[in-house]
């Protein structure tokens, strides 16, 4: 497995002879409003370091779920309509309006390019601040080697996630953290889910992402490292490339 950490929650994972780019937004630094309650900076607070021929060279799209931290359509002038796009049903209506044509849609799970994409859950958020966030969604990903990889997506430490490590015992883990803040509810994972994931795992090596590009995310690199230290936890740089 090869990961690329590209910026926020977008990435390029190279798994089973597949390229996928999760989450792609291009957005330039400082283009777009902050969030409420973070720090009074636009968004995102920085460019992305790695070229645009790189991001293009990739063979699926996975999308968690829409939020603008997460999906920006003005990719599709960079990939075109027919970029293969794996998600949720439930976003069938909104990226076909925007005018994508290759959907591969999961309602529990598919098969593509000879990898089996399993659609999870999570909770992006407790009480009425993760009601109003509304649904966002994570991965399975295994191929024929039985190797496992589980992107979480957008979501605090929950049942969801318990269940998906019990249930898939994946080799790798991608970890969408930052402890994004609404309302002074956290609502991505922060230093404790983390830390009771790798709890949860005899086995992953969890890559963490989703940090240091937007104004709600207040767990950065450099305050996650220095509270935990495991030798199955990486915490790669914008540009950085890990091969596992």
């Amino acid at each position: 497995m090869k990961f690329t950490q590209i910026r926020h929650a977008t990435c390029i994972i190279e798994f089973g002879d597949v390229k996928f780019l999760v989450d792609p937004i291009l957005y330039k630094k400082h283009t777009l409003t902050p969030i409420r309650g973070g720090i009074a900076l636009n968004n995102p607070l920085v460019d992305i370091s790695v070229d645009i021929e790189t991001i293009k060279n990739i063979d699926i799209i996975l999308l968690t779920h829409l939020h603008r931290d997460h999906f920006d359509p003005e990719i599709i002038n960079v990939f075109g309509k027919d970029i293969p796009i794996v998600c949720s049903n439930k976003y069938k209506n909104k990226l076909s309006e925007f005018g994508f044509s290759n959907l591969n849609l999961i309602n529990d799970k598919i098969e593509l390019k000879n990898i089996e994409i399993i659609l999870t859950k999570g909770k992006h958020g407790r009480g009425a601040v993760g009601i109003s966030m509304g649904k966002s969604y994570g991965f399975i990903l295994k191929v024929k080697t039985n190797k496992i990889l589980y992107i979480t997506g957008d979501t605090i430490w929950c049942k969801c996630i318990e269940n998906a490590i019990e249930t898939y015992n994946p080799n790798y883990i991608v970890g969408f953290a930052g402890s994004a803040t609404i309302k002074n509810s956290h609502i991505t994972l922060d230093e404790n889910d983390i830390k009771n994931i790798i709890k949860k795992t005899s086995k992953a090596k969890v890559i963490i992402n989703h940090m240091d590009a937007w104004n709600h995310c207040f767990l950065t690199r450099e305050k996650l490292k220095s509270i935990l230290k495991y030798n199955n936890l990486y915490i790669p740089n914008d540009g950085e490339t890990i091969i596992l």
